[in-house]
């Protein structure tokens, strides 16, 4: 890739058949959305697929003449993988690497699609031009059209960065607030906003050095070599499990502040049959749910202000603000705030597979700034307003807040609330889908197990079936033994944000820059580095106690 983001073997090479139709631009709105849930459909399915490391057989290949006429998701991919049933035609992709010939980085966008659905490649990447071939002369695909997938604009880029960023840690930032005081807790917002757009931008610049990394996990490899590229991808794979707790708690809660007198325990068994079922519906169409993300975050801030600013005396009300503290009065707390305000700032680990997608990475640097001007608004909004407003009797998720208070417009807040709790139902599915394919992958490659499903068709969907839906147990039973919302939310900042935002993206970048760095900018990293850990490790042990 030349410098800025010019042509790169990753998606920008032109066709050279005239085989393909021009791309589909839609003029109508729903063209338009289709389009922006398009791409966001696709950046999820790359961010899933490339940051799950995969030993490599020798020959990894691509079969999509057998996908069209396989209807079992995983068996047909677990054979081709284990190098033992060929047909078709076959892309086989180089490594571009040493790290690469030892292990696979990532599994195609493709394959992966085998394991979520029974649809093609174009229905997961939006690539009508590829599908036109596919339905008509499978074996004329070459590298070069597989290459050529489409591509997401700079607008649709910071939709899909927005909607990544906005989860449910927004309904703990006030919880932050309030655990900090205003100076100690704006202190520590600003460093957060400031030290993970810093970080979001250098690892644009390792990525646009190294075109062979594709992902967060790619640049971990070339940094700290194989064990490296292990730790990121368990990491990964437990931040979400964490993450998905963290959805089934929020559920619960919202169920309860809804239909209030049943047991914590009925509540989460009535989480797991409502969220259970989205681990079995396809990305793209859940991808479709998930711009309830933005409309929630959205909602809860029109809420606040409607509700603060129609309501004249405290608690709950803008006009009259609740007492509030500049300084924390319990400051043995105060670490418990580090994990619950950089929560928000969460998901570096996509960015690299933004920043691939982008059909002008040059502009990438300008798409993260828009991305943090939008969702720091949204932020400081929600935390400042649920501050105010309620003080010291901020709850841990402000939702709860808003539905205690008799004299606001019930129904408003109870459209809220149902707005937040379905935020869960609609990213639950997305944000087990790689934990799923983590056991599949181990699973379904086993010698025994691929013999034991090829003696009946029925065997690998129960199988399937009966493993996601013992994970989703799992995931539930953490919820009921976790201690609440707050907890969990300060976990998921205190280490994996840190980690994953902070500490991660500046030691690949002294990686890869640190021949041409100067010792002042080599000090001030390092300066970074060592508050990020004080921080991580801080936090971390304050969410256990």
């Amino acid at each position: 890739m030349s410098s800025g983001g010019g042509t790169s073997h990753y998606g920008t090479a032109p066709l050279s058949t005239g085989v393909l139709p021009t791309r589909l631009s839609g003029t109508s709105l729903s063209d338009r959305v289709g389009s922006f849930v398009g791409s966001y459909s696709r950046t999820s399915l790359m961010f899933m697929a490339e940051n799950l490391a995969v030993p490599a057989p020798s020959t990894p290949v691509f079969d999509e003449e057998a996908d069209k006429h396989s209807t079992s998701s995983f068996g047909s991919l677990s054979r081709h993988l284990s190098g033992g049933e060929t047909g078709g035609y076959h892309y086989q992709r180089r490594p571009s690497s040493h790290m690469e010939s030892q292990e696979r980085a990532s599994l195609f966008m493709s394959e992966i699609d085998k394991m979520l659905s029974t649809h093609s490649v174009a229905t997961v990447a939006d690539d009508y031009r590829l599908a036109s071939v596919l339905s008509s002369n499978p074996q004329s695909i070459t590298p070069a059209m597989m290459d050529d997938r489409k591509k997401s604009s700079f607008a649709q880029s910071i939709f899909n960065s927005i909607n990544i960023l906005l989860g449910v840690g927004i309904l703990a930032l006030p919880l932050g607030f309030k655990v900090a005081g205003w100076a100690a807790g704006l202190l520590i917002f600003g460093f957060c906003c400031l030290l993970t757009n810093y970080t979001a931008k250098l690892l644009g610049r390792c990525l646009e050095v190294d075109p062979s990394s594709r992902t967060f996990g790619d640049l971990a490899g070339a940094t700290f070599g194989m064990r490296g590229r292990v730790f990121v991808t368990t990491l990964f794979v437990t931040e979400l499990i964490t993450n998905s707790v963290a959805m089934v708690i929020l559920l619960s809660d919202g169920l309860d502040a809804l239909f209030p007198g049943f047991h914590s325990i009925t509540l989460r068994i009535i989480s797991f049959f409502i969220l259970t079922p989205m681990l079995f519906f396809p990305v793209r169409y859940l991808s479709y749910s998930s711009l309830l993300g933005i409309i929630s975050a959205l909602s809860i801030i029109g809420v606040m202000f409607y509700d603060g600013f129609t309501k004249h005396d405290a608690p709950g009300s803008l006009i009259e603000p609740a007492d509030t503290e500049i300084w924390p009065s319990q400051y043995q707390r105060l670490p418990l705030s580090f994990g619950l305000i950089m929560a928000g700032f969460a998901s570096h680990a996509v960015f690299p597979t933004v920043y691939r997608d982008m059909d002008n990475p040059k502009r990438y640097d300008t798409m993260v700034n828009w991305t943090y001007v939008a969702t720091t608004m949204v932020y400081l909004l929600v935390a400042v307003c649920g501050y105010l407003m309620f003080g010291s009797q901020t709850m841990q998720e402000i939702t709860q807040n808003l539905v205690l208070v008799p004299e606001y417009n019930q129904a408003l807040n109870r459209l809220a609330v149902w707005l937040i709790a379905l935020q869960p139902i609609a990213k639950y599915g997305l944000n087990m889908n790689p934990v799923n394919l983590s056991w599949q992958i181990v699973v379904f490659r086993q010698p025994w197990i691929e013999a034991w499903c090829a003696r009946g068709s029925w065997r690998e969907p129960i199988l399937t079936f009966i493993g996601k839906a013992m994970v989703s147990v799992m995931i539930v039973a953490l919820a009921y033994y976790i201690p609440g919302f707050e907890k969990i939310m300060a976990l998921l900042g205190s280490f994996f944000s840190y980690v994953i935002s902070g500490i991660i993206p500046i030691l690949c970048y002294l990686r890869f820059f640190g021949d041409t760095l100067t010792g002042p900018e080599k000090f001030w990293n390092w300066v970074l580095i060592i508050i990020s850990s004080f921080m991580a490790l801080t936090g971390t042990m304050w969410s256990f106690l």
